[in-house]
C-alpha cells in the first residue's frame, strides 16, 4: 500500500453519523447560535458589556473526544501526546471573546495541550486581511429575525443547512490568519525543522521566505520552539537517526527488516509522536549518529 507523504500533519475532520457529538448538528446547532444572536443584541443595546461564556465550557467539551480522534491523540499544533498526562483542551482556533459567533461551532475547535493553548495563545489572534465579520445584528431585531439568521452563522458538519465548507475555507482564506489551521492550512507548505548537534535541539522553521511571516507567528503564539519542545524533538530524532542508519548502512537484512519496521511503526505512521517532523526528514539527506 502506497502510504502518504507526510510532513507536519493535516488533520481532517470525522464526521461519521455514528460516533460524531451531535450537540454541534442539526436543532441544537441553530439553538445555540439562536442563543448567542440574542445575547448579542444585549451587548448592542447596552445592556451587557459583552457575551460571556461562564459555565458553558462543558457545551464545547462535547467536541473533544471526536477532536482526540482525529488529531491522533496529540495535540494538534505541537505534536506531543497530551492524554497520558494531562487532560488537553478544547481549543477555539479562532477565540470566543473576539468571533463570539463561533463560540460552538465545531469547525472552529481543535484539539491541545493546555500549555500551547492556555499558556501562550490564550485568546490572541494575529491576522492580515480584514476580519471574518460578525452578523449584523441592530439593537431593534426581534426574535423572529434573529431566528431566521440562527443556524448560518457556522458550518454544520453533517447537514447541508447553514454556512457551507467551501465559504468557511474560503472566508478563512481571504482573512488569513497569521497561524496556520491544522484542518484548512496544510503544514507541510509551511513548516521546516533543523536540528543542532552542538545544542541538542531541534527547531521549526519556515519551508520557504513567502510564508516565513505566517511561520513565525504561529511559532510564537503556540510555543512551538519552546526549550521542551525543542530537547524532546532531539532525543526522539537521535533515536530516528540511529535506525536510519542501521537501514542504510547495516549489510545484514534481518536488522535492516527491523530497522524499517520501526521506522515506519514508531515514526513515520501519523499515530506516531512528531511524525510530522520524522516524515519532513524522511526523504531528506540526515547526519548518522
Amino acid at each position: 500500500m502506497r502510504r502518504k507523504k507526510l510532513e507536519m500533519r493535516k488533520l481532517n475532520r470525522i464526521t461519521d453519523p455514528n460516533t460524531f457529538p451531535i450537540q454541534f448538528t442539526g436543532n441544537q446547532r441553530i439553538d445555540w447560535e439562536f442563543e448567542l444572536l440574542k445575547e448579542y443584541r444585549k451587548v448592542k443595546n447596552g445592556d451587557i458589556e459583552k457575551i460571556k461564556f461562564t459555565g458553558k465550557s462543558s457545551r464545547w467539551k462535547n467536541a473533544k473526544d471526536n477532536l482526540v480522534q482525529e488529531s491522533k491523540k496529540k495535540c494538534a499544533y505541537c505534536e506531543c501526546y497530551f492524554k497520558t498526562v494531562a487532560y488537553g483542551d478544547v481549543e477555539h482556533y479562532r477565540p470566543k471573546s473576539k468571533y463570539w459567533w463561533l463560540a460552538y461551532s465545531y469547525h472552529n475547535y481543535s484539539a491541545s495541550c493546555q500549555l500551547c493553548n492556555q499558556k501562550y495563545k490564550k485568546a490572541k489572534f494575529p491576522k492580515t486581511n480584514g476580519s471574518f465579520l460578525a452578523p449584523r445584528v441592530r439593537r431593534n431585531n426581534n426574535d423572529n429575525y434573529l431566528l431566521s439568521i440562527a443556524g448560518s452563522l457556522s458550518v454544520d458538519p453533517l447537514n447541508r443547512s447553514g454556512m457551507t465548507l467551501a465559504e468557511f475555507k474560503r472566508i478563512h482564506s481571504q482573512e488569513r490568519p497569521l497561524s496556520i489551521d491544522p484542518y484548512l492550512d496544510n503544514p507541510k507548505n509551511y513548516f521546516a525543522y533543523s536540528y543542532d548537534d552542538r545544542t541538542n535541539e531541534v527547531i521549526m522553521k519556515e519551508k520557504n521566505l513567502s510564508v516565513k511571516e505566517i511561520v513565525d507567528s504561529s511559532i510564537e503564539l503556540f510555543g512551538l520552539n519552546r526549550k521542551e519542545l525543542r530537547d524532546i524533538r532531539y532525543r526522539g530524532l537521535i533515536q530516528y537517526r540511529f535506525n536510519r542508519q542501521v537501514k542504510e548502512t547495516s549489510s545484514d537484512e534481518i536488522l535492516i527488516e527491523a530497522a524499517e519496521n520501526i521506522l515506519q511503526r514508531e515514526y513515520y505512521d501519523e499515530k506516531a509522536q512528531f511524525s510530522g517532523m520524522y516524515n519532513y526528514y524522511k526523504r531528506r539527506v540526515i547526519n548518522p549518529v
